[in-house]
């Protein structure tokens, strides 16, 4: 616009410097504008002017036009924001003399009524939100733009730029969902120029377009879902609920409405719906103001009902029928069948679909033979979407074995089709295997009876079935089935066929025979009839007949009877089979019956081991009569029985019998083939043995009596009778009792009676009585006293009388043993009292005593009259020689003798460098008779003395006075003769162990006396090859006359650990040579024997040695080998290699290379070479290489040595 405007004002200027000079035109200027009108003035000209208003810069619209006296004019209702041109010249002046062409624009009219419209609003995502505005322009022309100005109350304003020509509702994009904004709008004149702003008008964007929508459909319910708009922090994720709208008419006309202000809801089930019947649905989120962004209508179909009872009613080899309950007709448009053999899980599904909603049956006809399916139906609605039954399984029939292929054989009792089986594969043309069945009538009928056989294996051959069992002489109808999985048979009928005739019978034996009957067994035939057995005294069954019969098929033993006793009889059985008899004879084929029974029995005498059985005089036939006697009525077994050929006798005697035992008593009669036939008698007990005395059981006021059984039952009864004379006129008491002993109260104490005891075994019959030994009741027990006179060797034992007559007698009893057991010191007495003597000092005596009776019994248990120790006596010092052993240098052994005193007597011995033991140095308390002491000084004289002390704490006396000859003096030294032929060991007793030195056969040179003391002032320890921490323990070894050392001297010196330096390492000590003519000690090939606390070196030299800890080196920079060069063959040691790393390996070798020697550095880090090589040979003289290697190996050097022979 503005472009425009300055390109007409340079025209004008550009025309008026064109012409020729004239009066000057007018000048215009735009004094004011508004939205309807503009004043314009001009200078210049000559009045009156003509003026005019144009919205072209051509002004071929002129909007105004007409004569102007003054120099300007106004321009009223003009349109708002519209662009006016304007030009003014004199009257009298050409038209080509109008002014410069002067253009303004009226401002543009400020907008109102802002609204918004929700019906248009959109929301496709939480960012694409669009509201739709509308407003009154003014009047503005169609080319005013209009800034839209918004916020959401939170962030600041966005200015969106637009036209808007008539002020319909338009578009403002690019909001969030489900947010309330306020917009604001102002016009923007063509000029530039702003109108103010409307007043704010708020609306809310609508929520977010719902996703995820789907619905599940069932009869008469259906569930609607969406995923949930409910953030929680982002509004425009979020939504203030939903609404559901649904009906049956496409067009939503009446819908049914569910709104809900849960944002956290993802779906909504409706209820009550109709089934098979399509709905349509919207459904949409809310905004703030409750307004739904609904969706486009979709639909659904509910299901038709679901059929019930479902049930197979008929399946063939290829082919099913179901069927169910009968539907509504509104209830489905249709039904549909459906087989599967993986339930439905994948794979072919055979189906049969029907659009009959009355129907109630289907069949699928392309179904496999002998396979599992899996059936279901549905009803279709009008969407044709099935709504399923529940699966019910069936398996198909196997395919039918052809009635050609089947081949029938009938035996007596049997019927076997042999036929060409199935293949085996594939499973739908196999069967799982096959039965066979046959019936006496046809099949079909109720009272035919089928027999079966069944196989359930394959074989590619023939396969035969077998029915056994039926009756002979029988039409059968047959059938022969194939079996599917379940084992359902799918039948082929073949023709029918007849049994024959069987076999005579089995098994048949004569079981039993009596007197005048015989009972015969034999195996039934269960296809039979009947049976029947007979008995003849004829071989071939002439003349009279005994028989028996049964029409059982399951009995087996029929018994004949009217048969004669002592008659040998032939019997038979037989099968009755259609009224033919089938004979089987017996085995054996006759027996003698048996001899008739004996009666009238009875006993006419019992005893312990013996009974006589009689019975009434026999007049039959008869070979002889058995007796048998047994515990058990069974007989078994027989305990004993006698016998007699003589038909004449009436009774028998067994023997050997049990006392007091019942018995069961048989006699039999024995016919001609020795078969017996018994006759029981009543059972009899034999009766009891007379019961055999034991010691009595005596108290003063009681006695018991004991006896043994003699071999009687516990059952045995016994009759105990007790009197003071001993005619038992009337007896005082008795008892009746099972067990062996009787006790009676209520006596006398110390009073003579009688006794006796009667057993009567268990039929009540009694033998003579026993009398007993005659016994007087128990004396009272002594009471008790405390024993006194104790001393060292004797003691008295006290009681009291205890409630005993004057003049009892009484037996003491003393021992050093709590049972009384080995030496038991006695005494009987009628006095209160005992005296004991020549016991044992400080020993403890055990003291009773018992009252002795008028039968001589002394009561039991004795009365325990406690415990009394002698006192101790003083010990026996022993002579000089014995009382001291084991001399040591710092201690002894020192002995002496009980002196009668127990072995539980303590001794307190003390030790003491003065005789009258003014000072003690050491004491010792000992249970033993000898003890060690130690500790004490070197070469020191000492007396001992010993004092007994008793159990309880007593002391014996000391020995009277200080006897000087019971002293010793402790050792300095130990000399030895060693000679030079032989193996010699000088040791020094220590109390800490042995100080021993060891000179092996030929290790000196020749005989000497050596002497070996300990020593404990050393030079320093100053030393050549290592360093040595001194311990001062140590000995001195020298020896006359001189001698050469020839082989290695073994040392062992023990010590105290306490004696060694705080921190000494135990298991570095060694033994080290002081080597006077150097000053240095020189340490030895040395064992730390830390367990027994010694060190255990070798030496060849005799001198002072020191135990000394040494220290291995820390590297291979201060090793020491010495001697070097080594000279085996002269007076010295071996090579030492010192100041080793600890473990460290020295490998010797020559020098062309050969290993030589490994030896191995000790904790000390110390190794000696002998010269030997490694088979123990010795090594040639020579040059060699010492290889010495850290234990680590990161560390190694080599030495050059020398061996000189």
């Amino acid at each position: 616009m503005f472009h425009r405007a300055k390109t007409l004002i340079a025209a004008a200027c550009l025309l008026a410097a064109a012409v020729s000079a004239r009066a000057a035109a007018p000048t215009p200027a735009i004094t004011a504008t508004s939205t309807g009108s503009v004043n314009v003035s001009w200078t210049g000209g000559a009045t009156p002017f003509i003026a005019a208003l144009s919205t072209t810069s051509s002004f071929a619209l002129l909007t105004a036009t007409g004569s102007v006296t003054a120099s300007a004019t106004g321009y009223p209702a003009l349109n708002p924001d519209t662009t006016y041109y304007f030009k003014v010249k004199s009257s009298a002046d050409a038209d080509s003399l109008y002014s410069a062409v002067y253009s303004t624009a009226t401002r543009a009219a400020a907008p109102s009524g802002v609204y918004s419209q929700p019906p248009y609003f959109t929301a496709d995502s939480s960012y694409t939100a669009v509201a739709s505005l509308g407003w009154n322009t003014g009047g503005n022309p169609e080319w005013t733009s209009y800034d839209i100005a918004y916020n959401d109350g939170v962030n600041p304003d966005a200015v969106a730029r637009t036209n808007n020509p008539e002020g319909a509702p338009l578009n403002v994009g690019g909001l969030n969902a489900n947010t309330t904004y306020y917009f604001r709008v102002r016009a923007r004149g063509v000029s530039g120029v702003l109108t103010a702003y409307t007043a704010p008008v708020s609306t809310s964007t609508l929520a977010m377009r719902l996703a995820g929508v789907s619905h599940s459909v069932h009869e008469t319910t259906a569930a609607v879902s969406w995923t949930a708009l409910n953030h929680a922090t982002i509004q425009a994720l979020r939504s203030q609920g939903y609404k559901l709208l649904y009906s049956v008419n496409a067009s939503m006309s009446v819908p049914a409405s569910w709104t809900t202000d849960n944002a956290a809801l993802s779906s909504r089930d409706l209820s009550g719906l109709s089934r098979n019947t399509t709905y349509y649905y919207q459904i949409g989120a809310l905004n703030h103001p409750g307004t739904p962004n609904l969706l486009e209508t979709r639909t659904f179909t509910t299901l038709g009902a679901r059929p019930q009872n479902l049930a197979r009613i008929a399946v063939a080899d290829g082919s099913a029928s179901l069927g169910w309950t009968a539907l509504a007709a509104a209830d489905a448009l249709g039904f549909r069948l459906e087989a599967s053999t993986s339930n439905f899980a994948g794979g072919a599904v055979e189906s049969s679909t029907s659009y009959r909603a009355d129907l109630s049956t289907l069949t699928i006809n392309t179904l496999y033979p002998n396979t599992t399916y899996y059936f279901r139906t549905a009803s279709l609605n009008t969407a044709y979407a099935p709504n399923y039954s529940s699966t019910v399984s069936s398996i198909t029939l196997a395919l039918p074995v052809s009635q050609n292929l089947a081949y029938i054989n009938a035996d007596a009792q049997a019927v076997t089709v042999s036929f060409i089986p199935l293949p085996e594969a594939p499973q739908a043309f196999a069967c799982e295997g096959y039965r066979l069945e046959g019936s006496s009538l046809p099949f079909g009928g109720a009272s035919a009876t089928i027999v079966s056989s069944v196989s359930y294996s394959y074989q590619e051959d023939l396969r035969a079935l077998t029915l056994s069992g039926l009756a002979p002489n029988t039409t059968y109808h047959l059938r022969l089935g194939t079996l599917n999985w379940e084992r359902t048979p799918n039948y082929t009928v073949l023709a029918s066929t007849k049994t024959g005739f069987p076999a005579p019978m089995a098994g048949v034996t004569l079981n039993q025979i009596w007197s005048s009957s015989a009972a015969v067994n034999y195996t039934p035939n269960a296809a039979a009839d009947g049976h029947v057995v007979e008995a003849s005294v004829y071989r071939f069954f002439t003349g009279l007949i005994f028989s028996s019969a049964t029409r059982s098929a399951t009995l087996t033993s029929l018994t004949v009877g009217g048969l004669s006793s002592n008659t040998t009889y032939y019997f038979r059985a037989g099968a009755l089979y259609n009224g033919t008899t089938i004979y089987s004879n017996t085995v054996p084929e006759f027996r003698q019956t048996l001899a008739a029974p004996l009666a009238g029995l009875g006993f006419p005498g019992v005893f312990q081991s013996s009974a006589t059985l009689s019975w009434t005089p026999f007049t039959g036939s008869a070979k002889g009569f058995l007796l048998e006697a047994s515990a058990l009525p069974s007989f078994s077994p027989v305990l004993s029985s006698s016998g007699t050929e003589s038909t004449g006798v009436s009774s028998l005697t067994v023997s050997g019998l049990a006392p007091n035992t019942s018995y069961y008593f048989r006699i039999a009669t024995v016919n001609d083939e020795d078969y017996t036939n018994y006759s029981y008698a009543p059972s009899t007990a034999t009766l009891a043995n007379p019961p055999i005395e034991q010691a009595f059981n005596l108290m003063p006021n009681s006695m018991t009596l004991n006896w043994l059984a003699n071999s009687n039952p516990p059952d045995t009864r016994y009759l105990v009778e007790m009197d003071d004379n001993s005619n038992f006129g009337s007896p005082l008491t008795s008892s009746t009792t099972v067990i062996s002993s009787a006790t009676f109260s209520g006596l006398s104490p110390n009073t003579i009676y009688y006794s006796r005891v009667t057993a009567i075994n268990r039929r009540n019959r009694p033998i003579p009585a026993v009398n007993f030994s005659v016994m007087a009741t128990d004396a009272f027990d002594p009471g008790v006293l405390a024993p006194g006179g104790i001393t060292a060797y004797s003691l008295n034992s006290n009681w009291t009388s205890g409630g005993n007559n004057p003049g009892t007698w009484y037996l003491a009893s003393a021992s050093s043993s709590t049972d009384f057991s080995g030496t038991v010191l006695t005494s009987t007495t009628k006095n209160f009292s005992a005296s004991f003597s020549g016991l044992v000092s400080n020993a403890s005596y055990y003291l009773r005593v018992s009252a002795i009776n008028l039968s001589d019994v002394a009561t039991d248990p004795p009365t325990d009259l406690g415990t009394a120790l002698t006192l101790p006596t003083t010990a026996y010092i022993l002579p000089q020689a014995e009382t001291f052993s084991n001399m040591m240098i710092d201690g002894f052994t020192a002995n002496w003798a009980s002196n009668g005193n127990s072995s539980h007597t303590w001794y307190y011995v003390q030790a003491s460098t003065r005789s009258d033991f003014g000072v003690v140095n050491s004491s010792r308390l000992v249970q033993a008779l000898t003890c060690n002491f130690s500790d004490l000084m070197i070469d020191a004289t000492y007396w001992i003395r010993v004092q007994a002390r008793g159990q309880t704490g007593a002391q014996a006396a000391w020995p009277a006075g200080a006897d000087v000859e019971r002293s010793t003096h402790t050792l300095l030294y130990s000399l030895y003769n060693a000679l030079a032929l032989q193996a010699n060991e000088i040791t020094l007793n220590t109390s800490y162990g042995v100080i021993s030195v060891l000179l092996p056969k030929g290790s000196i040179g020749s005989s000497t006396r050596l002497r070996l003391e300990p020593v404990s002032v050393f030079a320093p320890p100053n030393s050549a090859v290592s360093e040595l921490i001194p311990t001062g323990i140590g000995i001195s070894l020298t020896h006359f006359p001189p001698t050469l050392v020839l082989n290695a001297i073994t040392l062992t010196v023990p010590y105290r650990v306490s004696d060694l330096p705080l921190g000494t390492d135990r298991s570095r000590l060694i033994l080290a040579l002081y080597d006077e003519a150097h000053a240095v000690w020189i340490p030895l090939p040395s064992v730390s024997d830390t367990g027994n606390n010694r060190v255990i070196a070798q030496t060849w030299h005799l001198s002072t040695f020191q135990i000394m800890q040494s220290q291995p080196g820390a590297g291979l920079g201060a090793v020491k080998i010495y001697p070097n060069p080594y000279r085996p063959n002269s007076v010295s040691d071996v090579m030492h290699f010192t100041n080793l790393p600890a473990y460290a390996k020295v490998r010797i070798y020559t020098f062309l290379g050969e290993l030589v020697r490994t030896l191995r550095a000790d904790v000390n880090g110390m190794a000696h070479w002998d010269g030997l090589n490694g088979s123990g040979r010795k090594a040639a003289s020579g040059v060699y290489i010492a290889f010495i290697q850290t234990s680590d190996k990161n560390s190694s050097k080599s030495f050059k040595i020398a061996l000189e022979r």
